[in-house]
Parts: C-alpha cells; sequence; structure tokens
C-alpha cells in the first residue's frame, strides 16, 4: 500500500521541463555568459590598443606629412614671397584628410592659413585652451602631436613643428633667434573613427558569429554525450520506481554517467535484494503475528482500525482489508457492538493516547450462551520522529479459562485455610456451647425459677448467637463467589479477617497490635477475597512464630498522599524466624513453599499476588533471617 502510493506521486513528480529549467539550457547560458564576461573585457583591451595604434600610426604620419609639407614651402618662405607660399598651402591643404595648414610667428600671430578665418589671429599661450595643453608642461614633457576640437566641436588632430633659424634665413630673421615660428598641421579624425568603427563591427560580429557557433556545438555535444544518455537513464529510473527492478541501464565507455549507470545498475540490484529481503521478513513477520491466538489491533488517533492480525478478522468474520479504516470495537461472537459504557470510561488505547504509557485493563462480558467471557487489553504506544504516540496497539487476550482456573485456585486455597483453622473455628463453637450447655442443666435443676430460667435462656440465646456468627463468617469465607469490585474500606476487611483467626493469635500468645488510621480513603475492591489474602498473610505470620515466646504481629494501615500516585497500605510485620535470602525471589512462585506438607500447598502468596494484581495493587514483601519479616499490600488509586 505504502509503495503504491510512492508510484503516484513519482507520477505527478516526472512533469515536462520547461526549456527554462532543462540542463542544456542552462549548460549552454553558462558558458555563454562566461564567455561574455571574459570576452568583454578583452574587446575594451583590444579595442583601446587598436586605437592607439592608429593613433601612433596617425601621429607618425602626420609628423611625416607636416616635416615634407614644410620642406616644400622651404623655397617659398626663402623667396619671402607670402602671396606664393599662401597658393602653395592651400593646395597642399586640399589633400585628402588635412584640415587646415597654419603657418605662426614668434608672437603666436597666424600669418599664413589655408582657412582664412584664421588668418591674423594670435594664439596666446598663457589663456588659449589649445596651447595649454602643451604649454602647462615643461618643454622636455611637450609634445609634438596633439588632439583639439575646433569651433565646430570636432576633434583634430594637431601636428607641430617648429621652424628653426638657419643661416640661409638670416637674411630676413634676426640671427638671435632660434625659432623663426611654428608650423601646424591639422588633420581630421574622422577618417581614423570611421575605420575604428569599422573594425569594431567586424571584431563584434566575429565574435558573434564564434558564440552561436560555440553555442551549437555545445549543444549538439551536450546532447550527445549527456542529456541523451541522462534521458535513458530517466526513463529506466521511471520504471524502476513504478516496480519493474529488473530493468538495466546499458552503458558504455568509462566517463562519469557510465560509472553513473554503472552504480546505478547495483544499486537497483541491492535495491531488488534488500526489497525481496524486506518481503520474506514482512511475510515472516505476518507469519508470526497471525500464528498468536491473541487478537491484536491498531489504531490510529481517531480510533480508526489501521491493522489487525487473523485472531482478529476471524473473530470479527471479515477480511482486514474490509475491517481498515472502521472503528475500533469489540466483536461478539461475530456482531459487530460498540465497546460498554465502563469499558469506554476507561479505554486502555485512550490512556495511552494521553499519557504515552502502557496500559492494561479487564474486560468482562456475557456471551448469547449466558458463558462470561473476560477479556484482557494491554495497550502499547508507537510513537514517531517528534516523541508523539500516533498509533496504538491492542492486544486482546481471552482469559476465561485462566480466570476458571485462578477462581479455582482461590477457592482451593480458601478451603486450605478453612482446614488449618478447623480447630480455632470449633473452639471458637465449642465454648458457646458449653454455656449452653449449663444453662441448660440449671434449668433442669430449677424450672419453677421462671427469673433463673429467664435469665438462663438468655444466655443460651446469646450463645446461639455465637455460634451463628462464627458459622456464617464461615460460610461466607468459603463460599465460591464471582469478583464483585465496590468501594470498600480496608480497616473493616482487617477487622473482619481478624474475627477467624483471632483465637489462634491467643492460643500461640502472640501479642497483637493494630495501628489502623482512621481516615482512610475508600478502595474499589473485592472484600471476600482481601479477606483471603489479609487471612493468609496472618496465618504466614502465625507459622512463622510457632518457637518464639514473645511473639508480636503489628497490623498497620496508612494512606500515603503524592502528587504523582498516592495510595492505601496495609502493612502486616512479625518478629518472627524470617525468610532466608535466597527464598525472597520465589515466595509468589505456585506450589513453593519451605513449611511441611500438612502446613501448606505453597499457593497462598501465590493466590494472594494474583487477587492483589487484579485490584491494580501490589505486594512488596521485606525480610531478614531470625528477625522478622514485613508485608506491604498496596492499592493505588
Amino acid at each position: 500500500m505504502v509503495h503504491g502510493s510512492r508510484i503516484k506521486r513519482d507520477k505527478h513528480y516526472m512533469k515536462k521541463i520547461l526549456i527554462t529549467q532543462r540542463l542544456d539550457f542552462k549548460l549552454i547560458l553558462g558558458v555563454l555568459l562566461s564567455l561574455l564576461l571574459v570576452g568583454l573585457p578583452f574587446f575594451a583591451y583590444f579595442y583601446n590598443f587598436h586605437r592607439q595604434q592608429l593613433m601612433d600610426g596617425m601621429e607618425m604620419s602626420s609628423s611625416n606629412i607636416g616635416k615634407l609639407i614644410l620642406h616644400t614651402l622651404e623655397s617659398g618662405m626663402l623667396q619671402n614671397d607670402p602671396t606664393q607660399l599662401q597658393e602653395e598651402v592651400n593646395i597642399l591643404s586640399s589633400q585628402s584628410g588635412v584640415k587646415r595648414i597654419m603657418i605662426l610667428n614668434n608672437d603666436g600671430e597666424v600669418k599664413i592659413s589655408s582657412d582664412g578665418e584664421m588668418m591674423g589671429r594670435t594664439f596666446n599661450k598663457n589663456t588659449e585652451m589649445e596651447c595649454q595643453i602643451c604649454h602647462e608642461m615643461s618643454y622636455e614633457l611637450r609634445k609634438a602631436a596633439t588632439i583639439i576640437n575646433d569651433q565646430t566641436d570636432e576633434e583634430i588632430f594637431r601636428s607641430m613643428h617648429i621652424v628653426e633659424n638657419h643661416e640661409k634665413c638670416f637674411g630676413c630673421h634676426d640671427p638671435d633667434n632660434k625659432i623663426n615660428g611654428i608650423f601646424l598641421l591639422d588633420v581630421s579624425m574622422e577618417n581614423m573613427r570611421r575605420q575604428l568603427a569599422s573594425n569594431n563591427k567586424k571584431i563584434i560580429g566575429t565574435g558573434i558569429l564564434m558564440v552561436i557557433a560555440t553555442g551549437l556545438v555545445l549543444g549538439f555535444l551536450i546532447q550527445k554525450l549527456i542529456l541523451i544518455r541522462i534521458r535513458k537513464i530517466t526513463d529506466i529510473t521511471n520504471r524502476i520506481s513504478q516496480g519493474n527492478l529488473d530493468e538495466w541501464i546499458e552503458y558504455k565507455g568509462n566517463d562519469e554517467i557510465s560509472n553513473l549507470a554503472q552504480s546505478f545498475n547495483h544499486m537497483t540490484a541491492n535495491l531488488k535484494e534488500s526489497l525481496t529481503e524486506l518481503e520474506r521478513q514482512k511475510n515472516y513477520l505476518e507469519y508470526v503475528i497471525n500464528g498468536i491466538i491473541d487478537e491484536i489491533v491498531v489504531v490510529d488517533r481517531n480510533f480508526k482500525i489501521v491493522t489487525a492480525n487473523k485472531a482478529y478478522t476471524d473473530k470479527c468474520g471479515n477480511s482486514r482489508d474490509k475491517l481498515i479504516g472502521e472503528n475500533c470495537t469489540l466483536y461478539l461472537e461475530g456482531t459487530h457492538n460498540t465497546c460498554p459504557l465502563a469499558l469506554s470510561h476507561e479505554c486502555p488505547a485512550a490512556r495511552t493516547f494521553k499519557n504515552g504509557t502502557l496500559q492494561k485493563t479487564l474486560h468482562s462480558y456475557l456471551e448469547k450462551d449466558g458463558r462470561e467471557i473476560f477479556m484482557e487489553i494491554h495497550c502499547s504506544p508507537l510513537v514517531n520522529s517528534k516523541g508523539e504516540v500516533f498509533q496504538v496497539i491492542e492486544l486482546r487476550r481471552d482469559i476465561s479459562k485462566r480466570k476458571f482456573l485462578e477462581e479455582q485456585l482461590i477457592h482451593t486455597e480458601k478451603l486450605t485455610s478453612i482446614g488449618r483453622l478447623a480447630a480455632e473455628v470449633a473452639h471458637e463453637i465449642n465454648n458457646p456451647l458449653d454455656g449452653i450447655q449449663n444453662c441448660l442443666q440449671i434449668i433442669n435443676k430449677t424450672p419453677d425459677d421462671l427469673p433463673k430460667v429467664e435469665t438462663m435462656l438468655g444466655l443460651i440465646s446469646e450463645g446461639i448467637g455465637r455460634i451463628a456468627f462464627m458459622v456464617r463468617r464461615l460460610l461466607l469465607f468459603s463460599r465460591h463467589h464471582k469478583l464483585n469490585m465496590e468501594p470498600v474500606n480496608i480497616n473493616d476487611i482487617v477487622e473482619k479477617s481478624l474475627i477467624l483467626i483471632k483465637h489462634k493469635i491467643k492460643s500461640q500468645g502472640i501479642y497483637l497490635q493494630q495501628n489502623l488510621s482512621a481516615n482512610l480513603p475508600m478502595i474499589n475492591g473485592d472484600s471476600y477475597n482481601l479477606s483471603q489474602v489479609f487471612i493468609n498473610i496472618l496465618l504466614n505470620a502465625c507459622d512463622a512464630l510457632e518457637e518464639k515466646t514473645d511473639g508480636v504481629i503489628t497490623i498497620e494501615t496508612v494512606f500515603i498522599k503524592e502528587s504523582s500516585n498516592s495510595c492505601v497500605e496495609a502493612e502486616f510485620t512479625d518478629n518472627g524466624i524470617g525468610i532466608h535470602k535466597n527464598n525472597l525471589e520465589r515466595i509468589f512462585s505456585p506450589f513453593f513453599t519451605t513449611k511441611d506438607q500438612e502446613k501448606g500447598t505453597g499457593l497462598g502468596l501465590s493466590v494472594s499476588n494474583t487477587i492483589i494484581g487484579e485490584h491494580g495493587g501490589e505486594i512488596k514483601i521485606t525480610s531478614k533471617e531470625k528477625h522478622g519479616t514485613t508485608v506491604r499490600v498496596i492499592f493505588f488509586l
């Protein structure tokens, strides 16, 4: 039943996997993201590196072009013909990529320019941003080229060349000046940007193609090497989960998935072997439990039947499957009956659920043929991992035959006690008879003395009453009766028990000391059976004091009130010969005795222990050889 429910859960669990949850999607996405994370810094580095290369190339190209142009313009400068020089500058600036050409004198004034708007402009090295780029640095650190923004915010690559003063220039320039002016060549960076953008697009496109190709190749490899094999393993595990343990995963190679398949095959084989063993043990346990003649039933907290053994199902006449889920009740001769009110109020299963402890109760009922059936019910808790009682095992045992034998044994022991008390009872009857005989003789001698006759008749009536009381007590004690539990007082039972044995105590010269508590609560018990227990204990005390001349028997009753468990105790103590320590563990065994055959059968304490057990109590005996014995009869409230 449990295995079947597990399969249902597995079927529900094996639902379709979304594409975002698939292993290949996660692996490919992870690899692509890794490539992206690694590629972005690489692309940034390559972009900057490529841009710097282009800048270096532009600087070198601009410097070479500038030197070439400056060399070309030298002849015009030596001729000191500004018009020709301007025309040459205009022609040279028309070359592709050249934005403008300017020649400045030492004062920063533009003397020659291909851009008419720049003619006559004076550059102030202290205030002009274009000049500050270099002049804010020391002479050694000044650059020969730099990037600036012109009036239209366009980036311009400016190459600067110093026009040095040579001897051939002294005709026009002061020989003391080392520099005649500055030659500026502005080149547009648009071509470089276009080339950089084009290269970047190629790089990005190539990267995208590589990522797509990597994803496709990786997806193919994942499908071929991993997913197809995993799906095969999954299909077989699904069939195994449905109970087909003969499935086997075929594997090739010696990689991790092959090892997984091999391990799974071993696991399946071990699982099959374990389940076979569990099934064998389950069948064996069911065979054992069904072989128990006592009824066994397991109930949940709602008192519904969870399972039961064959003895229970045979008693109720239904199969176990039909009984599962039914209320926990009694089945009397195949008829479904609810629990009697007296038993339902003292339900041992309910007490076990409440207290979490073993519980025991005795229930009696009448069969249709009038036979009284005694059912002993034991309840044991089943505890889960949280320490909570979730189910209770009930064991129901028919002890009717045992009860009958116990009652016969109790009655036999009672008759044995009567036999031992016969002399004392005869003495108690003989004394009143002697008195009656004397009274009759007096009446015969003085029949006319009416006052004396009346007195004698009163004494005769009193003696007959004593005899009738003694005989009535003896008959009540010896009568075979059924267990009748009712509220009783322990002190009353002690007093009634002493009536039959007090003469024996006196005849042995034993001093009787009674310390009976006046405020004892009532207990639930059978007064006749309890009287038999007390008489048996007192007879044993008398036997232990036969050789003592200073024998003492002390009877004490007491109420012990405790928060957890209160009780009433009756304690019998003698100062007789005591019990040897080796015999203390055997004194409750049937037919065990250390007395002569005519004095005991060895059933007294065994029967007494059974009777007190039926009252939910216990007998505790402490003894020291040659010093005496104490018997405590405890009744729990």
